[in-house]
């Protein structure tokens, strides 16, 4: 049997991020290349035949709804990536609630379906939330959520989490953690954002591999912003800027 791996896009703009200092409503006016960077992974998909899922903001959704009915006329899956990048964990249930049912609202507006599928910005999902998280999507019926890092980085992650596709709770929503491999007996991720970028090509195809082997599944993420040499930049500390922009000149 084969065993498949997934593609997924955050589609949000260059600026949408959770560093500290990062005022996302300082941005809202400033100029985008997201539209040509979206152009450019539906053309790239399309020469190798793949369709991915699309987690989108609802902010993006609101002010360039074309976008999210070009993919969706391209035959990706359309997500909701929240409303507004917002981090769940300072959220209260009530608010986490809001956010969701405003994006779907949104999007299904715009393609006509219901959206299923979830995902946190920047896997914000920690132990402390798990309790109401998976029941508020399931309330609003969400089928399934790509929301954990198994893994811990200074942002975000939950280590001790399984990462395999599963149902964390009584709640029937499935949850697809971020693909990770073991470094030196930590978890670290490999198949996506600036890990993808940060390791050698090499390692990461043999991760895959390997993972293929064991009959698992590899989920792979990017960012419009990824593909983008000519994007605005940030005003990041030095290891911020490292991790949030290393490797795109090689894009």
């Amino acid at each position: 049997m084969i065993t498949r791996n997934f593609l997924t896009f955050d589609i949000e703009e260059w600026f949408h991020a959770n560093y500290d200092g990062i005022d996302l409503h300082h941005y809202d006016h400033k100029s985008t290349n997201l539209e040509a960077n979206v152009d450019r992974l539906i053309a790239i998909c399309d020469t190798f035949n793949v369709k991915s899922t699309c987690f989108i903001l609802g902010d993006v959704a609101r002010h360039k709804p074309h976008i999210v009915k070009k993919l969706f006329a391209a035959g990706h899956e359309i997500a909701s990536h929240g409303s507004s990048h917002q981090l769940i964990y300072p959220m209260r249930p009530d608010e986490f609630h809001a956010d969701i049912r405003l994006s779907s609202d949104i999007l299904e507006q715009i393609i006509g379906e219901k959206v299923i599928g979830y995902r946190a910005p920047s896997w914000s999902v920690k132990p402390d939330t798990l309790p109401w998280f998976y029941d508020i999507l399931a309330q609003e019926g969400f089928l399934y959520s790509s929301s954990v890092y198994p893994a811990k980085n200074t942002l975000f992650g939950i280590p001790n989490f399984p990462d395999t596709p599963h149902y964390p709770t009584s709640s029937p929503v499935l949850e697809i953690p971020q693909s990770v491999m073991s470094l030196f007996g930590n978890r670290v991720g490999y198949a996506g954002g600036g890990y993808l970028r940060f390791f050698p090509t090499w390692l990461i195809k043999r991760m895959i591999r390997m993972k293929n082997r064991d009959a698992k599944s590899v989920f792979i993420y990017l960012h419009p912003r990824e593909i983008d040499i000519h994007q605005p930049r940030l005003e990041l500390g030095l290891m911020d800027g490292y991790f949030h922009y290393q490797g795109i000149a090689g894009c």
